[in-house]
């Protein structure tokens, strides 16, 4: 029968037919599985979302490569970084210098242009490397916004090439300049999004005492983990900085940040896209070194626990989150308000808030001492700076004008200083001005 069947032109054709259609649909997908094996055995790849800090170094570090400048299709990310910033930093960046930054000092304006999401080839320390950009579209309530991810393979690679690469790009990234980096929230994470130049801590002219000793009990915090740990403390620190606006509450977190080395993330809790998981989840995520900073606290709730109302967090969705099992240790926490008197106790008991620092109106001390590191080197000998500044401190009232209005005072007045001294009129808002008694009414 097997000769027969053999014999039949019909079938012996058909089995040609079969092995030729076998063999021809094996090598067609020949390649894609050489290409598979190749990946899987030859190749290293690292997937990095947007919401981790190596997203944005990798864009400094793909806008310095020679193929961004060759490429046709690119994505714009602008920021802002010191004039003085180190021209080796730069790479195939392009920049757009201000006038002020002409100047000296101030900052410019930084283009990045990385290559659009799709899939790109470029070369590595001699290597193939394989860069594909993705971005989807996300929809958080009423806004419409995108996630991306960056995936970087590298064929012939290995984990210390892309660990030097991700060295590299971090170094390329970070400013070169002393300063403090600025965080924002975003899908639950924290992104750098500005950049602040260190400010001396003698420009920051507090009531006697009150910055030393803030300083103070920040570098004490800082060295005693070990006794933390030992006491079975939680290792955390929490501040509240209050008293009128224009004082200087969010500067001082600024300055002692950049004191301490220290970055500062922002977090917003008017935004009603915030829920209670998701400020947990970025409490949790607050990267290592990093202060958390609350402004205006008190705007964000009412005197009641539940505020679902006002704002997509509760206020017990920020006291689990503060407390959680799961909060970073060594966490630094401001708060600030304008009228601590609206704060629940709850807030503000110990272990959430272990230091109040009350930040007052301008006492003549300070307007002294402000005169005199306002005006210092504009010309004058130091006695008659000091005469200067002691006429002028006669003139404020006490405990009644902001710090703010005292230096817009002296910048009006920024090229004399004997202007300053005698022409003395500040400017005050209607949150300054003392409410009418009831005489008065």
């Amino acid at each position: 029968m097997f000769e027969a069947l053999n014999q039949n032109p019909v079938f012996s054709g058909g089995i040609w037919l079969m092995v030729v259609g076998a063999a021809a649909a094996m090598l067609r997908n020949a390649p894609g599985r050489i290409w598979a094996f190749v990946q899987r055995r030859f190749s290293i790849a690292v997937e990095v979302p947007d919401r981790d800090p190596a997203f944005r170094w990798l864009q400094v570090w793909l806008a310095s490569q020679p193929y961004a400048g060759r490429a046709r299709d690119l994505s714009l990310a602008t920021t802002w970084v010191p004039a003085d910033a180190e021209p080796g930093s730069e790479g195939a960046v392009s920049f757009d210098q201000d006038e002020s930054a002409s100047r000296g000092g101030g900052t410019k304006v930084k283009f990045l242009l990385s290559p659009a999401p799709g899939v790109h080839w470029m070369f590595y320390q001699n290597r193939f490397v394989i860069l594909n950009r993705s971005r989807r579209d996300l929809q958080a309530g009423n806004a419409r916004t995108f996630q991306e991810t960056l995936s970087l393979q590298v064929l012939g690679g290995s984990r210390q090439l892309i660990e030097d690469l991700l060295e590299e790009a971090r170094a390329l990234a970070c400013p070169k300049s002393p300063g403090v980096s600025i965080l924002t929230s975003r899908y639950e994470s924290w992104e750098a999004t500005s950049w602040q130049p260190r400010r001396p801590l003698a420009s920051l002219v507090l009531s006697d005492g009150v910055l030393e000793e803030v300083m103070e009990d920040l570098r004490e915090f800082s060295r005693s983990r070990t006794w933390y740990v030992e006491r079975g403390v939680p290792y955390r620190r929490g501040y509240l900085l209050h008293g009128p606006p224009g004082n200087g509450k969010t500067t001082l977190v600024l300055a002692a940040a950049g004191e301490l080395n220290l970055s500062v993330a922002v977090l917003s809790l008017s935004n009603r896209i915030l829920s209670d998981d998701s400020l947990r989840a970025m409490v949790d995520a607050l990267p290592p070194s990093t202060i958390l900073l609350i402004e205006d606290v008190d705007c964000a709730f009412k005197t009641e626990r539940t505020t679902g109302d006002q704002t997509g967090v509760t206020l017990s969705g920020l006291l689990n989150a503060l407390d959680g099992v799961s909060s970073r240790e060594g966490r630094i926490l401001f708060l600030t308000t304008n009228h601590p008197e609206r704060l629940d106790p709850a807030l503000v008991r110990p272990g959430r808030v272990d230091k109040r620092v009350t930040l007052c109106n301008a006492t003549r001390s300070q307007a002294r001492r402000l005169y005199r590191w306002f005006y210092r080197g504009c010309g004058v000998t130091d006695a008659r700076l000091d005469e200067l500044a002691n006429l002028f401190a006669e003139q404020v009232p006490e405990g009644e004008i902001c710090m703010a209005a005292v230096q817009e005072h002296f910048l009006r007045h920024r090229n004399s200083p004997e202007a300053a001294a005698h022409e003395v009129e500040f400017e005050t808002t209607a949150a300054e001005e003392p409410e009418p008694s009831a005489a008065e009414l």
